[in-house]
């Protein structure tokens, strides 16, 4: 009777220290789950730190050194392209920085300079400060300027909007078949394709 009593008791303590191991390793496994999903987090482009207010976007503004500006792009590849490809004349560079191949910013210096001259905001995860994004429908961005026109660049053979209040326009790269300045209920769905900020 002893022995079937302590054998009992030994596959009792078995089992029960088994189901303990795995519970631990599991618990062990998740923590460690939860750890490299916060590093991956950190190292992506933190969007909300770089909302388009008057006269630049985060704490990227219009009149600070390009190097300066660079600090804060750290995360993101950067390609040069000309500055008259966003309506800048004079032989200029224009930066542009991209995440994933996405374009997310463009920097414009002065010509012969480091000044920063203008920013370009390229991606939709870019908000203005009153809610829209560089890729916004010419319906939205009429809602929140009701009185602002729809203008024609002749050098660059495209159309803009332009928020006078924060210097801003919002560039739409229309083709041929779209008419100067006139948006219809059919056609108000065109997208912007960036913001200038100026």
């Amino acid at each position: 009777m002893k022995l079937k009593l302590s054998l009992l008791i030994l596959v009792i303590l078995q089992f029960s220290c088994k189901d303990k191991t795995e519970k631990q390793i599991e618990n062990t496994n998740s923590k460690s789950s939860k750890v490299e999903l916060h590093i991956k987090e950190t190292n992506r482009f933190d969007f909300e730190k770089f909302k388009i207010s008057k006269g630049q976007v985060g704490e990227i503004k219009v009149g600070m050194d390009l190097s300066e500006a660079e600090k804060l792009l750290k995360q993101l590849t950067k390609k040069e392209a000309e500055a008259y490809d966003f309506g800048f004349d004079g032989g200029g560079k224009a930066y542009l920085y991209s995440l994933d191949d996405e374009f997310i910013i463009g920097l414009i210096p002065k010509a012969d300079s480091k000044e920063i001259l203008a920013i370009v905001a390229l991606s939709k995860n870019l908000k203005t400060s009153n809610g829209l994004n560089p890729k916004s429908a010419v319906s939205e961005i009429q809602k929140k300027y009701p009185t602002a026109k729809i203008v024609q660049n002749l050098m660059m053979d495209w159309q803009f909007i332009e928020d006078e209040k924060n210097n801003w326009d919002f560039i739409l790269m229309t083709g041929e078949n779209e008419p100067i300045g006139e948006f219809n209920d059919s056609n108000t769905e065109i997208k912007s394709d960036w913001i200038t900020i100026k």
